[in-house]
């Protein structure tokens, strides 16, 4: 087994650091519009870690961030380290679970809410040698036809940053790749990881957390 990293040790690779990072709204905020190259809404909730029930015979999820904007759209954010699951058959059944837990009986379908699945991978999933991935359900016979479902799931192979043309989403892959920061967010992901580590409080809840 694997031995468990120090808590001084944690970098932004590491799954508690990068779920107590990624609750900072402004940073998540960024990270988000960064990655999807588009405004979103100012964001109205995070949740870390947090554990969706399913049915009682079926499998539960737990999310590393779900982030919810102003206008309801959910924005599952995960850190993968280990290339030992079939992440796309996970982006399915996370993109049901969440579907599950927000529609309300009665809703008209009309009004479902968007839902964005992104994955920083420190590995490449699919294989294509490509830094991110982008995946909408289109239509096979013309490829200008989006089916309009209002989902979006994101694979992002951050050890080919080097490949990635904007020098801000470039920055944010180094870093995670490497610890170096070189862009304003990065330096800001920097010092608020700085800050975590001298948090006596969050120090504890990470003994506890992996002694469960």
């Amino acid at each position: 087994m694997k031995k468990r990293k120090q808590f001084e040790e944690l970098t932004i690779q590491d799954d508690f650091m990068f779920c107590k990072v990624l609750q900072n709204m402004d940073i998540c905020k960024q990270v988000l519009e960064l990655v999807l190259q588009e405004e979103i809404p100012k964001i109205a909730s995070i949740s870390s870690q947090a554990t969706i029930a399913n049915h009682p015979e079926f499998k539960n999820v737990r999310l590393d961030i779900l982030a919810k904007d102003e206008k309801r759209n959910n924005f599952n954010v995960e850190m993968q380290m280990v290339n030992n699951d079939k992440i796309p058959k996970r982006m399915r059944l996370y993109q049901a679970i969440i579907d599950a837990s927000i529609v309300d009986k009665g809703m008209p379908y009309a009004n479902m809410p968007n839902t964005v699945i992104i994955f920083f991978c420190m590995f490449d999933p699919i294989g294509d040698g490509l830094p991110i991935y982008t995946f909408k359900n289109t239509c096979q016979e013309n490829k200008n036809i989006n089916l309009g479902d209002g989902t979006v799931k994101i694979i992002i192979n951050v050890k080919a940053y080097e490949k990635v043309k904007n020098p801000e989403m470039r920055g944010l892959l180094k870093y995670i790749c490497e610890g170096v920061a070189t862009t304003s967010l990065t330096e800001a992901i920097e010092m608020n990881v700085a800050q975590i580590k001298k948090d006596t409080r969050l120090m504890e809840e990470y003994k506890s957390f992996y002694a469960t």
